[in-house]
Formats: structure tokens, sequence, C-alpha cells
């Protein structure tokens, strides 16, 4: 059990680094997917429990302390979608495209929506999304195209992660 958190900790983490260094290649208006967005989702889709939430508030910490944003801010965010993630866990079939384009635009739009509720009570600490902007539409449109491919890759380590297939779950 104690493994394969530490196994999605460290993909998370892995993630955190690809979108932090390599990814700033294809940005475009300075906007980046965010795959450890993505892998929280697909944790808290697929496991039970706080895996998904854990991780995520770690995969948020680590976020946090290699960029300008607050300490706490990504751990919350993160942590947050991979509890309303969690509450969804198994009411919906996920298929190879469709649902995780979906569930990836939801969790953008959800985490602009936190950011805006967190940015009007630590008024000129955060910088909150405008959904007038074009910068929260690009990030959904890199989400949705970038999930289903995450998905596609993250399902073969199914079973380091959850145990799918294994005697003991």
């Amino acid at each position: 059990m104690i493994l394969r958190w530490l196994i999605s900790a460290f993909i998370s983490v892995l993630l955190v680094a690809l979108q932090s260094t390599w990814l700033n290649y294809i940005s475009f208006m300075s906007v980046i997917p965010d795959l450890s967005l993505l892998f929280i989702i697909y944790l808290a889709f697929h496991s039970r429990g706080i895996k998904g939430q854990s991780v995520g508030f770690v995969a948020g910490l680590i976020e946090d302390s290699i960029s300008a944003s607050p300490l706490g801010l990504n751990a919350f965010l993160k942590s947050s979608i991979a509890f309303l993630a969690n509450l969804l866990s198994g009411k919906f079939y996920i298929d190879k495209i469709l649902m995780p384009a979906v569930f990836a635009i939801l969790a953008t739009i959800l985490k602009a929506i936190l950011t805006i509720i967190l940015a009007i009570f630590f008024k000129g600490k955060i910088q909150a999304y405008s959904f007038f902007s074009l910068t929260l539409w690009i990030e959904c449109a890199y989400n949705a195209l970038a999930a289903p491919v995450l998905f596609l890759l993250l399902s073969p380590l199914n079973r380091f992660m959850f145990g799918v297939g294994l005697k003991n779950e």
C-alpha cells in the first residue's frame, strides 16, 4: 500500500518536473498543460480512499516550492479537486477519449473558480484566472488534448499504482 502510494507520488513529481521544464517549449501565450492536475484526476478516479488527495497535496507542495505561488496554494487546489474527483469515482464510465477530456476541462475550470475564491480572501497575494481571458480557455484546451494521451500512457502502470490484477487487492 505504501509502495503504491510512493510510486504514485513519484509519477506526480516527474510530471511536475516535466511541466515546469520541457513543456515550456510548447507553451502558447505562456500557457502549458497541467499534467500533475490530470494525473491527480486519474488517480482519484481509479483509487479508493485518500490516495488522490494525498498525492495531490504532495504534488501541489512541490509545484508551490518551484513556482512563485504562495506555499500551499497548489497543494490546496490539487487536493480539493482530487477530493471532488474521488466523490465522482465509479459514477461514470470513463472511455478513452471523451471523458478524460471532459474531466480535464471541468477540473481546469474548478481550479480557476477555487483560485478566484482564494484571491478574494487573499487580495494581492494570489493571481486569479479571468473567465474573459484566453489564458483559462487555452489551458482548458491543452488539458483536454493532453488528458486522453496521459490516461492512455498511465493505464499500463495501474498494476503498480492500484494493484489491479494482484491477489492482495
